[in-house]
């Protein structure tokens, strides 16, 4: 079976090396109000999409895209429009539970904006890069209200200057399960740690070859001991403390 639709999600791929060539400014309405049409909670669409222009932030911390949409966990507007209104409703966005149906809209409508991108030729990469960097400078770049409202996700836009190349693989075995969640038993942990040791099914980190010539065993082993570290304490404390500002981590009040 195969259809445009289809095509768009089948080709969708990170592009990590974009040309200087500008898109048009029909292309990025098309992608915004693709955006925008994502189903949402309540359809209140408490998100807010932030789009970046500036040829200095691009290329600081859109990886040089033409084009960069900042997509923000926003409860901001919808507490000031009840507030307009005569109501108090800061109580409903239940903190962390607000910050997940929020960030849920938020991926929806990124994911809408990536699939129209790829269906007008335009590539895509998907990063939380923001969140490595100064959390109070991000707000001040971007004009953030610091309270319930948080940079989410980012997509950077704009024509590949890419080689073409194969697409990612992915993992099927204990990922989609039916009717109910099924724990993976030895002999499958052992199907996946094969699946991402061939070449043929081109999961990423390293070649076969690279990974015997550092003495790895299997392609999950290099990845495990050398690229699953934690982050910097610094960098995890920015971001948590950003989290922490802006309301969505009240949640003492729901358990005592």
């Amino acid at each position: 079976m195969e259809n445009e639709t289809l095509n768009s999600i089948f080709t969708l791929k990170s592009t990590r090396k974009f040309a200087k060539k500008e898109i048009p400014c029909e292309f990025l309405d098309v992608v915004l109000n693709a955006a925008l049409r994502a189903g949402n909670s309540g359809n209140r669409q408490v998100y807010s999409i932030v789009v970046i222009e500036d040829p200095k932030l691009l290329k600081k911390y859109f990886y040089g895209g033409n084009k960069a949409l900042v997509f923000v966990i926003d409860f901001y507007r919808w507490l000031h429009l009840a507030k307009k209104l005569g109501y108090k409703i800061a109580d409903s966005i239940d903190g962390l539970r607000g910050f997940t149906i929020s960030s849920m809209d938020a991926m929806l409508a990124a994911q809408n904006a990536a699939l129209a991108a790829q269906s007008l030729g335009i590539g895509s990469l998907f990063t939380t890069s923001l969140h490595r960097e100064d959390m109070k400078e991000v707000y001040k770049i971007l004009n953030l209200p610091t309270k319930y409202c948080f940079p989410y996700l980012s997509l950077c836009l704009g024509y590949s200057e890419e080689k073409e190349k194969p697409l990612k693989g992915r993992i099927k075995k204990g990922v989609i399960h039916y009717g109910s969640y099924s724990r993976l038993t030895s002999a499958e942990m052992d199907e996946i740690i094969a699946e991402h040791d061939d070449d043929n099914n081109n999961l990423g980190f390293v070649s076969e070859a690279q990974r015997i010539k550092e003495g790895y065993d299997h392609a999950l082993s290099l990845y495990f001991d050398k690229w699953s570290k934690p982050q910097p304490v610094e960098e995890i404390r920015n971001f948590y403390q950003a989290i922490k500002e802006s309301g969505f981590l009240e949640v003492d009040k729901f358990l005592s």
